[in-house]
């Protein structure tokens, strides 16, 4: 076997040819959804969710290694998600897709925003936020509720959990990792506790609506066409 058939072997085997155009259309989807959404609600009064239990979240800059290391968590996590096999994976799909539809409408109707502390400190972990801060709205930041963060994370773990091909430990990984970064989004202020309360929401409430029955079937059946098209 010859390195280039090795190669599509192992990619063949974590990232199978089926799950790329939805796993590129989720991608796709988000940035639209994000940017598209605070383009047309920049003139827009922004409502402030901030409860006084936010208040007395201490800031803890160290945390910021966590919520970075949430990107490559879901890329991982989202390509794991097909060892499922077809119907858990485009369950998994479906769910997210929902979910991100259902953020777009909500940040149209409701936006939000925060009042983010100011930085004054100079360690590696107070510089990284900052720069977090300027690239995610600088002093404006919006598309808060519900945290998207929050959610992709929760969602990492629903796609990996109770899948016979992973590894159980990852699993209890995932889980813990996923609160780890729910976590991080409220000690450094970039969401409040109704922001993450309502991303978990959703992706549970989506999870259990396309585990019953065959209701992710429009979308396999959507993606699988248009995976015939292309070949």
């Amino acid at each position: 076997m010859t390195k280039k058939e090795k190669f599509q072997t192992f990619r063949e085997k974590y990232l199978p040819t089926w799950a790329i155009l939805p796993l590129i259309s989720i991608f796709v989807l988000n940035c639209l959804i994000y940017w598209g959404s605070d383009l047309l609600t920049v003139d827009r009064y922004h409502f402030d969710f901030t409860m006084s239990i936010d208040r007395a979240v201490p800031l803890i800059p160290g945390f910021v290694w966590i919520y970075i290391l949430a990107f490559p968590f879901w890329a991982v996590n989202y390509i794991l998600a097909a060892q499922r096999g077809k119907d858990g994976f485009y369950m998994f799909v479906a769910t997210d897709l929902t979910v991100h539809l259902a953020c777009f409408v909500i940040f149209l109707l409701l936006p939000t925003t925060n009042v983010r502390p100011e930085i004054v400190g100079s360690t590696w972990s107070e510089q990284i936020l900052k720069l977090v801060y300027a690239l995610d709205g600088g002093n404006s930041p919006s598309n808060l509720f519900p945290s998207i963060h929050c959610y992709v994370s929760w969602l990492s773990w629903r796609g990996v959990n109770n899948s016979d091909r992973i590894s159980k430990w990852y699993q209890i990984f995932s889980l813990i990792f996923a609160i780890l970064i729910i976590i991080s989004t409220q000690v450094l202020k970039q969401h409040y506790l109704v922001d993450a309360i309502a991303g978990v929401a959703l992706v549970e409430f989506a999870w259990r609506f396309y585990n019953t029955g065959n209701r992710h079937s429009v979308f396999r059946n959507f993606f699988e066409k248009i995976n015939k098209i292309r070949k």
